[in-house]
């Protein structure tokens, strides 16, 4: 009996040519497609593709949640038995180098001066700057001329008196200069040949306080070592075998006042000194000029002078002002008016001397002054120094010298008993 043929379990499947067959995941087995009604495809779907064990077979299982590393638990140094490295610790067989630390930017060693260093230049450079004021002081000083007249200089006395000789010389000025003017003057007030002293001073210092006295250059007086009587401003001329040491002396014996030091100045240096500190300020009452010196102030009250107009306001013997009435009215005063005018504008000169802090300015001075100044013979670098630092600050106060005028109604004498009294002041 011939063998049944073996069983085809695919026997009962349908032809897939006549009726297509599809999985239906709800039966676990292959059906019509008729008979499932088959999901519109989802946008973006491959519709070929199905995702197998998926709860619905149309969706692709959820994404499994990201793996979390457990945290490693590192025992605390203190419990792990000897021996035994830390977690994470590189092994002795293979050790890890170190990193290296970030570099830090490091300066040059004359940038960064210690701070030692800084202290002992901070502390050395007033004593180095003192040095230096100290050395150009004495160059400076070795440039003034002496005037040898230390002989005859006073040393006693409660105070200290200083002869000051404004000389009238001009033999370094330059006539094309543009302060000729103010220097030379008018042909008809130039002296004659020689040298006088134009203005005569005696400055005392006592303590804190300071006096001025001036004497009139008309003023006549009994001439030291000749035996006569003649204006007091020609014991200076040279011509007439004078000077400084005549000049001293004829202060001393005529007036009888001590003197302890002797200093004299040109107008050429005169003027450089008013340029230095910058000009003085004098007020004016009224527009004032003189023909002769080149002054020509057209404004009031307090103008400001510069070295060639504070020759011409120092030197004017002829001293208009012009007041109210619109015409010029000259000084009657004359040469009291002259010392009057010379007494204001020397206080205003040493006060702004005094109250200068600018070193160049003060530099200036000194420069300006060594190059015009003579003092006496006796006095030395600290004895320079120490006068400096007395004049500092001062405000001399004036004292009027009382004098008349003669018959000659040119020259003037002693006005006796006042001038005793003023003279007194300065013993």
């Amino acid at each position: 009996m011939p063998e049944d043929p073996p069983s085809n379990r695919f026997a009962n499947l349908p032809d897939q040519d006549s009726d297509p067959v599809v999985w239906d995941a709800a039966q676990r087995k292959f059906v019509p497609r008729t008979t499932v009604a088959e999901p519109k495809p989802e946008q973006g779907r491959d519709p070929r593709r199905f995702y197998v064990g998926a709860t619905d077979a149309k969706q692709a299982p959820p994404a499994p949640p990201p793996r979390v590393a457990p945290p490693k638990v590192v025992p605390s140094p203190a419990v792990l038995p000897p021996g035994v490295p830390s977690p994470g610790a590189p092994s002795r067989s293979t050790p890890t180098p170190s990193p290296r630390p970030a570099r830090k930017r490091s300066w040059p060693k004359f940038r960064r001066p210690k701070l030692k260093w800084i202290l002992l230049v901070c502390g050395l450079l007033p004593i180095l700057l003192l040095i230096i004021g100290l050395i150009y002081a004495d160059i400076k000083f070795r440039q003034i001329h002496r005037v040898p007249v230390g002989s005859l200089l006073d040393s006693g006395g409660r105070g200290e008196n200083i002869l000051i000789v404004g000389s009238d010389t001009r033999a370094n000025a330059n006539p094309n200069a543009p302060n000729a003017g103010g220097i030379l003057g008018n042909a008809t007030d130039r002296p004659p040949p020689g040298e006088r002293s134009d203005t005569i001073m005696v400055l005392r210092l006592e303590g804190g306080s300071s006096r001025m006295l001036s004497i009139p250059r008309d003023l006549i007086v009994s001439i030291a070592d000749t035996g006569k009587k003649d204006r007091i401003n020609s014991a200076y001329n040279a011509d007439l075998g004078g000077g400084p040491a005549r000049l001293l002396k004829t202060v001393q014996q005529s007036l009888g006042i001590p003197i302890n030091r002797y200093m004299e100045v040109d107008f050429v240096t005169f003027a450089g000194l008013v340029d230095a500190v910058g000009g003085v300020t004098i007020n004016f009452p009224y527009p004032a000029f003189d023909d002769n010196t080149g002054l020509d102030v057209k404004q009031t009250g307090p103008v400001q002078l510069n070295g060639e107009q504070s020759l011409a306001y120092v030197r004017s013997r002829h001293y208009k002002e012009i007041k109210e009435d619109g015409r010029a009215h000259e000084d009657p005063t004359a040469d009291l008016g002259r010392v009057q005018r010379q007494q204001q504008f020397l206080r205003a000169v040493m006060s702004k001397v005094a109250g200068s802090r600018n070193p160049i300015a003060l530099l200036r001075v000194g420069g300006e002054v060594a190059d015009g100044i003579r003092v006496d013979d006796s006095l030395g670098l600290w004895g320079a120094i120490r006068l400096a630092w007395d004049l500092k600050g001062i405000n001399p106060e004036g004292v009027p010298l009382p004098v008349a005028v003669n018959g000659d109604g040119a020259t003037l004498h002693l006005q006796q008993p006042d001038a005793s009294g003023a003279v007194a002041q300065f013993k």
